[in-house]
């Protein structure tokens, strides 16, 4: 049986997805099973994954389309590893990866380990290659959670804390990763971070990532009514200033890069409700149609 179980979930990424499995089976840890969740793909994934499947690399599952949250579940309940990674169809591993997690959550007693990124935009004539880091807060990170998702990336789990938290949840089909950590965090399971850049995120052109726009907003909507009102409606007084603070970005998103005018209205009223502020109110005004004129003004002066 196998100690790690890398979940790779794919739906029509035929063209990529032998990276991702080639990234997994080159990683310097050996002890390792490597399971291909198709997500009801139309694309030649099967074609491509068979070879993998019939030499015994790959475990091959097929499931009508469920979304991402689904697929990897799915992954995650067929696993033999006492540990999960999750990796997507369209990136890559760093070889050191599962090795350097791995002895990091032993070590620290875990649940989970947090790593850099290196971020490739594909889809550029000059490609564009940048490490993110995470940015981890000095203390409460229950509450740093909450305000915005911090994390760079998680892709290295025991597999008994994922079941813990009730794996992930398939309402939420967008920010899949920022709930699932709100969860962990809320449930008290302790992290480790490998300051490495050991997961390689690749957004290409025809990335999921880019077409999910006004659809980001919405499950980010869902996100934040799922957890933080509920929080915020028991009582607790700081998380329903995290609240309004964030229904107003995802307001002013919603007006000024998708035009949903209701949707965006929506957000921005129940805010006020949650945490009235004057400065919050006064600040969009000031530096959209204030500050332009102040500076109009200097500049005739001048």
């Amino acid at each position: 049986m196998a100690n790690v179980s890398v979940v790779i979930p794919t739906f029509n990424c035929g063209r990529y997805i032998c990276q991702a499995v080639e990234s997994a089976l080159k990683q310097t840890y050996k002890d390792l099973e490597i399971i291909v969740v198709d997500d009801g793909s139309t694309d030649d994934t099967y074609q491509t994954i068979k070879p993998y499947a019939d030499a015994g690399s790959v475990r091959y599952i097929y499931q009508e389309n469920r979304g991402l949250p689904g697929a990897r579940n799915t992954g995650i309940q067929n696993a033999e590893g006492e540990f999960i990674v999750v990796l997507d169809a369209d990136d890559e591993l760093d070889e050191r990866m599962i090795s350097l997690c791995l002895q990091k959550v032993e070590g620290d007693q875990t649940d989970w380990c947090v790593c850099d990124i290196i971020r490739i935009e594909t889809h550029r004539e000059d490609q564009k290659e940048e490490v993110y880091r995470a940015k981890l807060p000095q203390d409460n990170y229950t509450l740093a959670i909450l305000a915005d998702d911090f994390i760079s990336r998680s892709p290295f789990f025991r597999k008994k804390s994922l079941i813990d938290v009730g794996l992930y949840h398939e309402d939420i089909q967008v920010r899949v990763d920022w709930e699932i950590n709100i969860r962990l965090f809320l449930a008290g399971k302790r992290f480790s971070y490998v300051p490495e850049p050991l997961y390689i995120y690749k957004l290409r052109r025809d990335s999921l990532v880019k077409k999910v726009h006004k659809k980001k907003f919405d499950y980010t909507l869902k996100l934040l009514k799922k957890h933080h009102k509920r929080l915020a409606d028991a009582g607790d007084r700081e998380i329903a200033k995290l609240y309004a603070q964030n229904l107003w970005r995802l307001g002013r998103a919603y007006l000024l890069e998708t035009r949903a005018v209701a949707a965006g209205i929506s957000c921005i009223l129940e805010s006020i409700s949650y945490d009235f502020s004057v400065r919050r109110l006064i600040h969009p005004f000031y530096h959209h149609l204030i500050r332009p004129l102040v500076n109009q003004k200097r500049h005739h002066s001048g």
